[in-house]
């Protein structure tokens, strides 16, 4: 429990016990807050709603953002509380840099994803997750065969990883790990029962690098026949 010195309405200063904050509201870590600032109050001290501002700084030092919490004095006898503010601190979603290129709604579907997951929305992250994995997977197999881009977008996700994937064995493999594991996320029976949301992102993940290096080398091809 901490104590500082709040000016009340009436030139009264008073004394009142708080707690810190546990959790910085940027980078959502626990915190030990360095306490920068404290707001007078426009409130009288014994009303029972007396409110003041606290400026605090993180004490992570990758974060070391300023935030401000409001304070209320419900009664001169008890600790102050905190007023409740709805937070929500950034989600930073580690993919290839180059993969927005090949399937930018792929991105967009896979951060949304982690943005559930963070939410502990765990009945529909891993759903996100799958539709996610299907983008990716189809405007890949479109990048290499454009005349059958109507095809690949009507065909089931397995049908494509079999027919457009041949002659990348090691994202077909991925690719169709995540079509089973991602199917477990949307169906009633799961039947897979020794993976889980982890191995589904993993798989993912690892798919996107591939597809990521080989557009790359694609590019590298491209630039290296052009300068012959």
């Amino acid at each position: 429990m901490k104590t500082t010195i709040v000016s009340f309405p009436g030139a009264s200063r008073q004394t009142v016990k708080f707690e810190y904050p546990e959790y910085c509201p940027h980078c959502g870590k626990n915190i030990s807050p360095e306490m920068i600032y404290v707001s007078d109050s426009e409130d009288i001290y014994s009303s029972g709603d007396a409110r003041f501002v606290v400026t605090f700084r993180c004490s992570r030092s990758t974060c070391k953002k300023y935030f401000a919490v409001e304070y209320i004095l419900t009664s001169t006898s008890k600790p102050c509380i905190i007023a409740e503010y709805t937070y929500r601190p950034p989600i930073k979603v580690k993919l290839p840099e180059n993969i927005e290129k090949v399937s930018p709604v792929f991105v967009e579907i896979y951060s949304q994803a982690t943005i559930a997951e963070r939410e502990a929305l765990d009945q529909i992250a891993g759903v996100g997750y799958r539709k996610a994995a299907e983008f990716l997977i189809k405007d890949y197999a479109i990048a290499k065969n454009k005349d059958d881009e109507g095809k690949i977008k009507t065909i089931m996700l397995g049908q494509v990883i079999a027919t457009y994937l041949n002659d990348f064995p090691k994202i077909q493999a991925l690719a169709k790990s995540v079509a089973w594991i991602g199917n477990d996320e949307t169906h009633y029976v799961r039947r897979h029962d020794g993976k889980d949301i982890d191995d589904l992102k993993k798989f993912i993940l690892s798919a996107a690098q591939f597809i990521a290096a080989d557009y790359d080398a694609d590019e590298a091809l491209l630039f290296t026949s052009s300068s012959d």
